[in-house]
C-alpha cells in the first residue's frame, strides 16, 4: 500500500514539474501586446545614449549575433534575469555573439552604473534616447524585453519578460546551426 502511494505521489509531482516547465517556456515565448505583432523583421539603426550622455548609433547590421536587452535598474524581473545574461555573455560573448543592455526611459546613468557594479554586468549598457528605440522595434511595452538579432540584422527572437537561460541557449544553438 505504501509503495502504491509513493508511486502515485511521484507521478503527481512529475506532472506538476512538467507543467511548470511548459509554463515557463510558454511565458518566455509570449509575444505581449498587439504592438509586438507589428515588430520589424529587420533591425533598424537605433540611436541610444551612452552612460556619459553622448548619442550613439547601433548599426542595423551588427556583423555578429546580438541580444538587445531592454531593462530598468529598479525592475525586479530585470534584476532576476541579469545573472543569466552575465553567464550567457561569459559563455558565448566574443566575435560571434554579444549582449547589449538598454536602460528604458526613466533609467538614469547613475542607477545603471550602480547596478552594473552590484550585479557584475559584463556587457555594454546604454540608455534609450526617448521612445524612438522602443517604437523602432515594434514597441517595448514591458521590462525586461529582449530581442535576438542574427549577424545579418534579421530579428530572430523576441522575449517579453525575464529570459530563461535554457530557452535562450537553445535558440542561440539553433540559430548558429
Amino acid at each position: 500500500m505504501l509503495s502504491l502511494l509513493k508511486k502515485r505521489q511521484f507521478w503527481i509531482e512529475f506532472v506538476i514539474w512538467i507543467g511548470l516547465l511548459i509554463g515557463v517556456y510558454a511565458f518566455t515565448q509570449w509575444r505581449g501586446s498587439p504592438m509586438a505583432v507589428k515588430a520589424p523583421q529587420q533591425l533598424p539603426s537605433l540611436i541610444v545614449r551612452s552612460l556619459s550622455g553622448r548619442p550613439m548609433e547601433l548599426p542595423a547590421v551588427p556583423k555578429r549575433m546580438i541580444l538587445i536587452n531592454f531593462w530598468a535598474p529598479d525592475c525586479p524581473a530585470c534584476l532576476a534575469e541579469t545573472p543569466a545574461l552575465v553567464q550567457l555573455q561569459q559563455w558565448f560573448g566574443g566575435k560571434s555573439f554579444s549582449i547589449i543592455g538598454i536602460g528604458v526611459n526613466g533609467s538614469t546613468a547613475k542607477a545603471v552604473r550602480a547596478r552594473m557594479r552590484e550585479l557584475g554586468i559584463n556587457y555594454p549598457e546604454y540608455l534609450a534616447a526617448g521612445q524612438g528605440v522602443s517604437q523602432a522595434l515594434g514597441g517595448v511595452v514591458l521590462a525586461p524585453t529582449s530581442i535576438l538579432v542574427n549577424g545579418k540584422g534579421r530579428i530572430v527572437g523576441r522575449y517579453v519578460g525575464a529570459i530563461a537561460l535554457p530557452v535562450i541557449v537553445w535558440k542561440l544553438l539553433w540559430t548558429w546551426v
